[in-house]
């Protein structure tokens, strides 16, 4: 009967290991698979990475403006420039090496003054002016040197002078300055001096203009003093110098007992000049 016992006992025992065991393999097995699974995963996922890394590089490398230019103006449309091109131009004068100035007419006037002396007055004196506005002209400035720069002969019709009194026109046209005979007056600049080693739009300059004046037949050595200066793309200036009548070959008025005038005529061109052109 002990015998039979034991035997049982053993037997029963064994079994339990078995199952024990058994379950052990199950268990194993199910972590296997899932660790089988997991690492399948992430290699699927490492596969799927790598392809669509591989397709990135492959298109940009293919097509490496496909993206770009859109992206560029979607970058750059909301930019607003704070600088047109005429302003660079008018701010950085040097970029355009010289510039071309014509002189306006409807914004221009050459004015004579002359002192005279009404005898029959109890010698009254009077300051005269005769004004014209026909006057051309052109000046090249140059920014870069200004050294360089240059004005081109002014031309001025002096029988187009006209003053507060017309008997007086109209003696200055026939008798002294005789402009019906002669009316052109032409000034030719042969050198400036003064000019600044460098100029800056805004900014007022004095110089002096030398060259040769022609009225009626006769040519004489002129000098103007003009002050200037260059903005928004015109040029405002005023040039002055004194003459005297007897220079040119004739005398001033004289009136015997009713008038006489000065010898010496102060002139004056108020001038303003648009661009043209630039080189």
């Amino acid at each position: 009967m002990l015998k039979l016992n034991i035997k049982w006992m053993v037997g029963t025992i064994i079994i339990l290991s078995g199952a024990c065991t058994a379950d052990t393999n199950i268990e194993n097995s199910s972590t296997s698979q899932r660790e089988a699974a997991t690492i399948t995963d992430e290699v699927a996922t490492l596969e799927i990475s790598e392809i669509a890394t591989v397709e990135m590089f492959s298109e940009a490398s293919t097509y490496p403006t496909k993206s770009n230019p859109e992206q560029i103006s979607k970058d750059t449309t909301n930019l607003v420039s704070e600088t047109s091109p005429s302003q660079i131009i008018e701010e950085n004068p040097a970029s355009t090496e010289s510039i071309l100035f014509v002189i306006d007419q409807s914004e221009s006037n050459v004015i004579y003054g002359v002192g005279e002396t009404f005898l029959n007055q109890n010698n009254r004196y009077n300051y005269a002016q005769g004004v014209t506005n026909i006057v051309s002209g052109e000046i090249l400035v140059n920014f870069t040197e200004p050294s360089l720069s240059s004005v081109g002969q002014i031309t001025v019709d002096i029988k187009s002078f006209k003053s507060d009194k017309s008997r007086r026109d109209n003696a200055i046209r026939d008798r002294w300055l005789e402009s019906n005979k002669f009316p052109i007056a032409v000034f030719t600049p042969n050198e400036l001096t003064g000019l600044p080693e460098e100029y800056a739009l805004g900014d007022t300059v004095d110089i002096e203009v030398d060259g040769n004046l022609l009225i009626r037949d006769t040519t004489q050595p002129a000098s103007f003093l003009v002050t200037l200066t260059i903005n928004s793309g015109q040029m405002v200036g005023q040039a002055s110098t004194k003459l005297k009548m007897t220079d040119f070959g004739f005398d001033p008025p004289d009136i015997s007992g009713i008038l006489k005038a000065e010898n010496e005529v102060d002139i004056t061109f108020e001038f303003l000049a648009h661009t043209i052109s630039s080189n």
